[in-house]
């Protein structure tokens, strides 16, 4: 009996040493006004009420990372994101475990469609060069189809994981139907 009560007590220290381990890491600034992701699903209301996304998170070695999202967005959405905070990026190189602390705070819907960069259940630790070309560029491509007659767009990700011990994704598939124009789906595999 003394041993059950024993390894109950060490099991007990370790849960609170972990979530005292998350919120010493968040509590600094990146949850103090907002949520941080929770395993399972996180929605969020953003691009002035004109999008909305489903996050799945899941937990790798005591972090929420994304595994995939989905959602709405409409031509109201657009132009009504937020840049990233020091606080977001500082949420994303926790998560960037390529040894390299050099990745951008990615928003998961982008700021010109919408999605906010103050929002860590928007973030994720992206590559600084896939960031800010091909990812820009097929975002780019969203906006354009938006404007030009898209109606809504819906949208989903899927993150890939080289293991369930990882925490930043080794890449994205990026996916866009449109329900109205030219447009069509959209889709492309982005490396991370």
């Amino acid at each position: 009996m003394k041993f059950i009560t024993s390894h109950i007590s060490i099991m007990v220290l370790i849960s609170f040493l972990a979530f005292l381990r998350l919120y010493l890491t968040y509590a600094g600034c990146v949850c103090t006004t907002v949520p941080c992701p929770v395993e399972g699903n996180n929605t969020i209301v953003m691009g002035n009420g004109f999008a909305l996304i489903d996050y799945i998170y899941e937990n790798h070695r005591d972090y929420e990372v994304v595994v995939s999202a989905s959602g709405t967005i409409t031509v109201g959405s657009l132009d009504h994101g937020t840049d990233t905070t020091s606080c977001t990026q500082q949420y994303s190189r926790m998560l960037e475990d390529d040894g390299e602390q050099d990745c951008d705070a990615g928003h998961i819907l982008a700021n010109r469609l919408g999605g906010y960069g103050n929002q860590p259940i928007n973030i994720f630790p992206q590559n600084m060069t896939v960031n800010r070309g091909e990812y820009a560029q097929f975002e780019g491509d969203i906006y354009d189809c938006m404007k030009n007659g898209g109606g809504v767009g819906h949208l989903s990700w899927d993150f890939y994981y080289d293991d369930c011990g990882r925490t930043m994704p080794s890449s994205v598939e990026y996916v866009a139907v449109f329900e109205d124009g030219d447009c069509g789906t959209i889709r492309s595999l982005f490396p991370n």
